[in-house]
This record gives structure tokens, C-alpha cells and sequence, in this order.
């Protein structure tokens, strides 16, 4: 199988694309999606975190401030900066570590109690990789941990629908958005292009799209039982036409 190409290595390091990156934490507010999570997971008190792909920290934060003991891991270094200095702001005590998610540390394993892996480009490496990815994250759960999987993309989705063409305010121009699955592939790829200070860019970011099923194959595969899917954080049933897919599943 084809693997999507590394671009999104470029947008999440660049702050050139900051109008891509994952929302900021906002100060003295918690995101809605916070109660949502934390129903599913059902976390004890004592619980201990591994936020993956944990961008500006819009979860991270939040959860610490549950008082949460959380580490934020990142490829990003911008976006793990930015996310250090909003949690300074509120005085949320985190672990904050960089690194590659297809190779966490060989000391976590058996650590955690719950691992979120949300709003994610699950995806974006080659197969075997993302089947990696969740070998890992099992790897450094504890016995009878949890695991939260959000998707952004549903291939079943994306077929059923066709195309997208979206566009959206990049902060004082506008983007052109262009979405398309390669059947064969299948390879979701979105295409920008905006006009700013008078200069035409474009760019592109790539995500290999799954179903439903494959995503539980891979799960069972990585050792997960006890497997949950849901259209959103609040639980509500998937079904084909589910833009997202959010996964539960239990070591």
C-alpha cells in the first residue's frame, strides 16, 4: 500500500501554517469535549496520561488542570513550545516530550492508565507503520488501560460523499480546500491554495483514510479487547456517513 506523503511534517513545523495546526488551549475555559472524553475513559483520580500528538495542548492543558498527572508527546517543536508557554500561563504542571509516536520511549512501557490520541492524523505514515503506532501505544498502557482513538477522516465517508471543496479564513486571506480520495489507495489528499501579500502558495496534506473495520482489525491486532466506536466524543452511535470515528478500546 502506497504511503501518503510527508507533507504534514512541513505544516506542523512551519508556523507558516499555523492557520492548519490543531485549536490552542484557551485559558480559564474547558473545552466541552473534555466531560465527553473523560465519560468514555472513565479515569480514576490517581489516573496518569499520555496525550499523543499533543499539538498546542488543547486537551493536555485541560486535563492537567483536572489535576491529572499528563505528559504532552509531539513531533512538533513549534507547536510543543507554544504549548509549554500556555500551560505556564495557568501554572498546569506537564510533562512535555518530543518525539516520533511510531517509537515511544522503551521506559514507559506498562505506564500509563490512559492514552489520547485525538482530533488525529492517524493515518499519515505508511501501514505497517500505523500499525506500529498502535502496537506502541499498547505497549505503554498498563493492564486494563484505555485508549481513545479519535480519526478526523472515515473512508466510508468520503466515498459516499465525494469530493470536498471547502474554504476557510487563514487569518486575514482566505483558503481554498480541496479534498479527494484515491480509491485504489486509499490516500486522502487535501489541496490549498491562497493568495497573500500578493503571492500565490499552495500546499497539500496527505492521510491514508480507513474504514471502520480496518481500524478494528488493526486494534485486535495491536492487542486491544473490549472495543467501542462512536461517531463523536459524546458517544453518539457511527454509522457510514460519520465524517469522524472516535475509538475506545481496552489493553
Amino acid at each position: 500500500m502506497d504511503a501518503p506523503s510527508p507533507s504534514w511534517q512541513r505544516l506542523y513545523a512551519d508556523e507558516t501554517f499555523s492557520w492548519i495546526w490543531p485549536p490552542a488551549y484557551e485559558p480559564n475555559s474547558n473545552p466541552p469535549e473534555l466531560e465527553q472524553i473523560l465519560s468514555l475513559l472513565k479515569p480514576h483520580k490517581e489516573a496518569r496520561f499520555l496525550d499523543l500528538a499533543c499539538g498546542l495542548g488543547w486537551l493536555t492543558i485541560p486535563l492537567a488542570l483536572r489535576g491529572f498527572q499528563v505528559t504532552g508527546y509531539d513531533l512538533s517543536d513549534a507547536m510543543l513550545t507554544r504549548a509549554q508557554q500556555s500551560a505556564g500561563h495557568v501554572n498546569a504542571q506537564i510533562e512535555w516530550v518530543r518525539g516520533d509516536m511510531r517509537s515511544l520511549p522503551a521506559s514507559w512501557t506498562a505506564t500509563f492508565d490512559c492514552v489520547t490520541l485525538t482530533l488525529s492524523e492517524f493515518g499519515c505514515f505508511h501501514d505497517s507503520d500505523n500499525q506500529r503506532v498502535l502496537a506502541e501505544v499498547a505497549r505503554v498502557l498498563k493492564s486494563g488501560g484505555c485508549f481513545l482513538l479519535d480519526i478526523v477522516v472515515n473512508r466510508d465517508e468520503l466515498i459516499l460523499n465525494g469530493d470536498r471543496n471547502n474554504s476557510f479564513d487563514g487569518g486575514g486571506f482566505f483558503i481554498a480546500d480541496k479534498g479527494s480520495l484515491d480509491i485504489l489507495s486509499g490516500i486522502f489528499t487535501r489541496a490549498f491554495q491562497w493568495y497573500h501579500q500578493g503571492q500565490r502558495h499552495e500546499t497539500s496534506w496527505q492521510i491514508r483514510a480507513y474504514t471502520p473495520p480496518e481500524v478494528k482489525r488493526m486494534l485486535d491486532q495491536a492487542g486491544f479487547r473490549e472495543l467501542s466506536a462512536y461517531r463523536n466524543y459524546a458517544g453518539d452511535s457511527l454509522t457510514r456517513d460519520s465524517a469522524g470515528m472516535v475509538f475506545l478500546a481496552q489493553k
